[in-house]
């Protein structure tokens, strides 16, 4: 955006045309003036006049005035200035004005309409604008004395160098300072009046740096600032640096409590508790044990329809692959009465789900293998599993859905109060068609075309026209705009922050539960193994684990210590009512 650049520090009030517009071809500053109203209480108002002279018929009816307020004083420390602005005037009537937010401070634009093909062109004849504000915190502590400091904010002018002219009125008993540098080469200053300083400025370059003006005065000439006011001052010091860095604050601190808690170690036990796998189904456990490797499907499948078997709904021959399923009695458990489909409805998701499957198989002699019935299935088993995995949690992860929007938030405040808020929408909508075009391309089932030729022309509307209008109209608004250098460190912490969100989003690192319940799939695998305590053996104990020995392949392991159990027990047969013969 071409702008009148003031001079960084007090309140520069400088012209500037639109974006996409050359001031230089349609607007002249021909002169500049300015008076400052200084008060005890360490504030001013301020007045500006700019004689405008308007070159081309054709403009964009009306211009900008930036009015800084972020400073460096003279040992470096940047501080916020406090404003409110009073009037907006052109030709001596009320004008029309918005406010933009700046890094700098803000850009007003005095103009009824900011486009160049609207009629409200400025008339190509002398034009006068006027902007008045209030402006506060002009007053630093040295030692026992007491510093107004004005910079001469009027140097430069964009493109050339106009004549300016300050008045300042300042509060009696003020000392000028000295200045270090040579101000006969820059300006010139005249006390008009005893309490009175005009400062005039030649046409010149403008790119000339002009020292500051600092009046030296006694304590306690201005009020007294209470320790209230110096920490409302700190915090409109620091918190726009503080915003900048605080999204990738949060983003960090996230990722790293995750990561945390995915790298810690499970607490070591001795013993194990059978009352944890009642709310993990054995498909689950095959995942979980199997980092949710795509060859899990099979023990996943297999301990599924053990489970069937072992809550009596059908009856396996065996748990290997040549496994055959019958007697399934499922169908007559539904019907027999509101215990009966507690009974039912009681099993995992993903259990019913396999026992759907193994029914659809085509008996012979009442029997049905069970693998055949896995063929297909693959994708809609880890499907059924995730979404379990998911329940397990408790409902959304809380946790990243407010990580998520308190950096959403931080980065809106960051981009609105830098000025950046379109310019960071633009870059957020290219991201979005990028990353829909990508996720369609590889999720296709994700984008399930339409049926009606109605919502088939929609979607070619979207997809051909829309998604190429939003990239075009982002693209255009970022190539014309200009990012001055105080807004590039916002602009970068503000693509943090998106790729902050991104991250939390897109993390796919267990919550504390799911993280419990994979800990306890492990130690279950210990019990099993024997290496740790747990459940004392019976016909019940082993046949309630037998599912999840399955889903872990050791049901050998498991079946031999049942087996060494009924020899010490002189138990010298097991014959089953899940079992049928081979």
């Amino acid at each position: 955006m071409l702008r009148l650049l003031s001079w960084p520090i007090l309140c520069a009030m400088l012209l500037a045309l639109t974006s996409c517009s050359n001031f230089d071809r349609e607007f002249t500053v021909q002169s500049a003036n300015s008076t400052v109203e200084v008060y005890t209480d360490g504030t001013a108002f301020v007045s500006e006049f700019f004689d405008i002279e308007v070159k081309r018929a054709e403009n964009y009816g009306g211009v900008y005035v930036d009015i800084p307020q972020r400073f460096t004083d003279a040992s470096g420390g940047v501080h916020w200035r406090d404003f409110q602005l009073a009037a907006a005037r052109r030709g001596g009537l009320d004008e029309y004005f918005s406010m933009e937010n700046n890094v700098p401070g803000y850009s007003i634009y005095i103009g009824m309409e900011h486009c160049k093909s609207c009629s409200a062109d400025l008339p190509k004849v002398p034009t006068k604008i006027q902007i008045a504000y209030w402006l506060g915190r002009l007053v630093r502590q040295e030692g026992d004395r007491e510093i107004l400091f004005l910079p001469a904010y009027m140097g430069r002018v964009h493109g050339q160098g106009a004549k300016k002219t300050l008045t300042l009125k300042l509060p009696p008993g003020g000392t000028l300072r000295p200045s270090q540098q040579d101000r006969q080469s820059t300006y010139h200053i005249m006390r008009s009046a005893p309490n009175e300083i005009q400062v005039s400025i030649p046409a010149g370059k403008r790119d000339r740096v002009l020292p500051d003006i600092e009046v030296e005065y006694p304590a306690g000439t201005f009020v007294t600032i209470t320790s209230g006011t110096r920490v409302e001052w700190w915090l409109s010091d620091h918190f726009l640096p503080f915003i900048r860095i605080l999204g990738p604050i949060v983003a960090g601190l996230f990722v790293l409590t995750r990561l945390g808690q995915a790298w810690r170690l499970p607490a070591s036990l001795i013993a194990f508790d059978s009352k944890k796998t009642e709310s993990t189904s054995p498909a689950l456990a095959a995942y979980l044990f199997s980092n949710w490797k795509p060859e899990a499907a099979k023990p996943a499948f297999m301990a599924s329809a053990c489970h069937l078997a072992m809550k009596r709904l059908l009856r396996i021959s065996s748990l290997g692959e040549d496994a055959e399923a019958s007697d399934l009695s499922a169908r007559q458990v539904r019907k027999k009465g509101k215990v009966a489909r507690a009974r039912w409805y009681g099993l995992p998701a993903v259990t019913r789900s396999v026992f759907g499957r193994i029914e659809g198989e085509r008996p012979v002699n009442d029997r049905r293998t069970v693998l055949n019935a896995l063929y297909g299935f693959e994708r809609d088993l880890h499907q059924t599993v995730t979404e379990e995995y998911r329940k397990v949690r408790g409902g959304a992860d809380r946790t990243r859905l407010v990580a998520a929007a308190t950096i959403l938030a931080i980065g809106t405040a960051a981009a609105y109060f830098s000025g950046l808020l379109i310019f960071s929408v633009s870059i957020c909508g290219i991201l979005l068609v990028l990353f829909i075009v990508v996720m369609m391309f590889r999720h296709p089932e994700r984008f399930p075309m339409a049926v009606s030729t109605s919502e088939q022309f929609k979607q070619a509307l979207i997809l051909f026209l829309g998604f190429p209008a939003i990239v075009i109209a982002a693209l255009s608004y970022i190539g014309t705009t200009e990012v001055i250098s105080e807004q590039r460190p916002y602009l970068m912490a503000i693509l943090l922050d998106i790729v902050g969100i991104v991250t939390v989003v897109a993390l796919r690192i267990p919550t504390p539960k799911q993280r419990q319940i994979h800990n306890d799939i492990l130690v279950l695998n210990r019990y099993f193994l024997g290496e740790i305590e747990g459940p004392a053996m019976s016909v019940e104990c082993y046949e309630h684990h037998l599912p999840f020995a399955v889903a872990l392949n050791v049901e050998q392991h498991w079946t031999e210590r049942f087996d060494r159990w009924r020899e010490s027990e002189k138990m010298e047969t097991y014959a089953p009512d899940w079992r049928s013969s081979s």
